[in-house]
């Protein structure tokens, strides 16, 4: 009875409004407390993504910065005129002339020029440095980039007369540099910092201001500018973090005017020659212009909240717009979060307990709404960050907390609970690595598991006529519909490879079919090919997927969270990997899309027709391999002599390691013409027929690849 009377006493004071607030005050300190994990601040990242993606600003980026780009339309148009990458440097001192003409206010390499040029028949290094050198004194606004290393190099000294005094003391110790060489620093107004530290999805979000080495600190390359154009310090408001490190405010894609490098310096040229220029000097007066690389295979790109490929030198352009105009984000103090989130709880609680659940659950969807909706207004008119993932996880934690206790209290339904609960549910990969933490190990942990490359056959032809950004959005979409066929058969996807990805099956979770859930994959998109090429007019997109190429292999490897304290991604190694990424180039050989090894093939030869290519030994290793070509699925073979012509490829090759390449030869030649026109035989009959004219001393039948 007393027992009884107690209970009812503690049901009513859970009641009332002062014992809620100390609760809410309570259970506020825990969750400001846990709202500092990495698993939690990482969502307070993609919220922030959401952010920019839900409200670009594109009008408000700096049209007085202008980026040149180094693209594929620009690295095609000297390779058809004779002239390879890297580029002679008079190319740059050209530029940069034209640039200073046009009476620009500062011109940002995003680029390194540490070493000296390489010598040509037509010039030597000496000159074309020179040359380059020359343009950057007359310039005189000329900022080059250069990269800090932790470990230790020979520094120039004269890199020293580039350091400036800082703010921020407090920054970790670098010992070496990556510096231009000594003509570039005695012609250059200063030195930039161009290293960039993505957070551990990958996305770059903020960028150091200063970088210590050796006690002597130099600023990022579009902090440089902005400093010397105010010609003070004293004027520097610009918001960081504990770290000394910058929040980016990005604007938006094709926020920034991008000009082709090739484009440049054809207008240089005509101007030189009284000829009318493509692009107007006047275009370029006053401007900041930001010189650097967005061609896919110079490996400058990027991820940020709006793309997974983005140039490098978007970070600069932002940062330099941000500086200029105080486009700051303002990050709210952590005292003013908790405040929110204190009345937020609070007022859950007491919804919850004082009135009736229907009406409690409609005004807390109210406050939900009126959360998101003033976190956005404050974010779209002020760019105010308050921490959304808190206010959110307090809202959930304080619903659920008061619910489960009114079950206990007053016989509230189970079933209940547990439908809010499965709200929240992740995925069988997250669940479990969550129950299970120690499933993740930082060295790895060796498995068996199947690999996938892709890559897209002769990318930069496709990719000439595109400017950067139809470039970057039709690799975007393209990637989008790759990666679905991926996960759609439990697949991981581990890294981009420029225009490429790389792909695990079995990993994280062990799977035993991980071959032939990587083949279905493949034949998926081998599928999406075949009605391709029935089509005309195809869409840049479509190209893509008709050009691209895959690679398979299975075996151990090591995967698991690899790297160190500071930056660690899942991912794989091995000479299973390795292997795999072969395996896509060799498409390239026989002029087939996909490729599997032979320890793939006999794990998935039940379910796919395949026919054996070819035998082949890659660099490094002793034992060859033999490779397959996944040609169908048995299951859906409605005529049982459609690929008979299979078992005459199969005699041929055996012909072929006979030493028997007469036969094996006119065998590939029927297989390469009408009605087959099968491509591998094509190539096979080519082979045959270098071999009948030099014979080799030596023969296994095995094709070495001398290339990784």
């Amino acid at each position: 009875m007393i027992k009884k009377t107690r209970s009812v006493k503690f049901s009513k004071l859970y009641k009332k409004w002062y014992f809620i607030l100390i609760i809410a005050f309570f259970l506020t300190l825990i969750i400001n407390l846990i709202s500092s994990f990495p698993f939690l601040v990482d969502i307070e990242k993609k919220v922030l993504d959401y952010r920019f993606i839900l409200d670009p600003t594109v009008a408000k980026a700096d049209t007085n910065i202008l980026i040149i780009a180094i693209d594929d339309s620009s690295l095609d148009f000297f390779s058809e005129n004779g002239i390879s990458w890297p580029w002679p440097r008079s190319f740059y001192g050209h530029v940069v002339n034209f640039l200073t003409r046009a009476e620009v206010r500062s011109v940002l390499f995003d680029m390194q020029f540490y070493e000296k040029d390489i010598e040509r028949e037509e010039t030597t290094a000496e000159e074309t440095d020179d040359m380059f050198a020359e343009a950057i004194r007359a310039n005189g606004n000329v900022y080059l980039g250069s990269q800090m290393l932790h470990d230790a190099n020979k520094i120039n000294s004269k890199v020293y007369n580039f350091a400036r005094q800082t703010r921020i003391t407090d920054l970790p110790a670098y010992n070496g540099i990556r510096a231009p060489i000594e003509p570039f620093l005695l012609s250059t107004k200063s030195i930039g910092i161009i290293n960039t530290e993505p957070d551990n999805d990958g996305l770059i979000r903020r960028v150091g201001l200063h970088f210590n080495l050796n006690d002597n600190y130099f600023s990022q390359i579009a902090y440089g500018v902005w400093l010397d154009q105010n010609n003070s310090l004293k004027t520097d408001n610009i918001p960081v973090d504990k770290d000394g490190n910058y929040l980016l405010n990005w604007y938006g894609v094709d926020a920034f005017k991008t000009y082709p490098f090739k484009a440049v310096i054809a207008s240089a040229s005509a101007v030189m020659n009284n000829a009318d220029p493509i692009l107007q000097p006047d275009l370029f007066k006053d401007k900041n212009v930001i010189i650097g690389a967005t061609a896919a295979g110079l490996y400058d790109l990027k991820s940020n909240s709006y793309s997974k490929i983005m140039p490098g030198m978007e970070i600069w352009a932002t940062a330099l717009s941000n500086y200029i105009n105080s486009d700051f984000i303002t990050v709210v103090p952590n005292w003013n979060n908790f405040l929110i989130t204190f009345v937020t709880i609070f007022l859950i609680l007491y919804l919850i307990s004082n009135y009736l659940q229907k009406k409690a659950n409609f005004y807390i969807l109210i406050i939900l709404l009126g959360i998101i909706l003033l976190n956005f207004a404050f974010w779209k008119y002020y760019r105010i960050q308050f921490n959304f993932t808190q206010q959110i996880l307090g809202i959930i934690i304080a619903y659920l907390l008061i619910n489960t206790y009114s079950y206990f209290l007053e016989g509230k339904s189970r079933r209940e609970i547990r439908k809010i609960f499965t709200r929240y549910l992740h995925d069988d990969v997250i669940k479990q690595l969550e129950e299970d933490p120690k499933k993740v190990y930082l060295g790895g942990k060796e498995i068996e598991a199947t690999v996938v490359y892709t890559d897209i056959y002769n990318f930069t032809t496709l990719s000439e006529t595109k400017t950067p950004s139809e470039l970057v959005q039709d690799l975007n979409e393209y990637f989008k519909e790759i990666i679905d066929y991926i996960f759609q058969f439990n697949g991981l996807l581990d890294k981009y490879t420029g225009d490429g990805i790389m792909a695990l099956f079995g990993a994280p979770i062990e799977r035993s079919e991980h071959a032939l859930l990587a083949c279905r994959a493949a034949y998926s998109h081998k599928e999406l090919q075949r009605k391709l090429k029935d089509k005309t007019n195809l869409s840049a997109v479509e190209e893509l997927h008709l050009k691209t190429r895959i690679g398979i292999n299975s075996g151990p490897l090591v995967a698991g969270n690899i790297g160190g304290e500071k930056r660690m991604d899942y991912t794989a190694i091995g000479d299973t990997v390795n292997l795999a990424a072969r395996l896509e180039g060799v498409n390239k050989i026989y002029q087939t899309n996909i490729i599997i090894s032979e320890n793939t093939y006999y794990q998935v030869k039940e379910e796919f027709i395949c026919r054996e290519l070819d035998s082949l030994k890659v660099k490094g290793k002793t034992i060859p391999t033999r490779i397959y070509e996944i040609i169908d699925k048995k299951q859906e073979i409605d005529n049982p002599q459609k690929y008979k012509w299979i078992s005459n490829y199969e005699k041929a090759l055996k012909l072929y390691r006979e030493k028997d390449w007469q036969q094996a030869g006119e065998v590939f030649q029927e297989l390469s013409e009408d009605p087959y026109n099968d491509s591998a035989s094509k190539v096979m009959f080519t082979r045959c027929l270098y071999l009948l004219e030099y014979p080799p001393k030596e023969w296994d039948g095995v094709i070495k690849l001398d290339v990784k």
